[in-house]
């Protein structure tokens, strides 16, 4: 499956759509990975204007952090 993040403010060689494998919402980030996970984008959701994409999973997940361990909602979207 393949999922498409819609930004509010052009990105780069991105004009207002990144188009990738999988994004992943954790806290106020966006994660966009291609297929091969060779390249991953960070971006603020306040550059969000939309995501979709064929399957969306939710899980509380325990993520490492410096200093410890915290737990997180993280969306999965592909």
């Amino acid at each position: 499956m393949s999922a498409t993040v819609f930004l509010e403010e052009p990105l780069g060689e991105h004009e207002q759509r990144i188009d990738c494998e999988e994004v992943k919402i954790i806290g106020d980030l966006a994660w966009a990975s291609s297929e091969d996970q060779s390249q991953e984008i960070v971006l603020p959701l306040s550059n969000v204007s939309g995501v979709t994409g064929g399957s969306v999973k939710q899980e509380i997940e325990a993520i490492e952090a410096p200093g410890g361990r915290f737990t997180e909602l993280v969306t999965d979207i592909s």
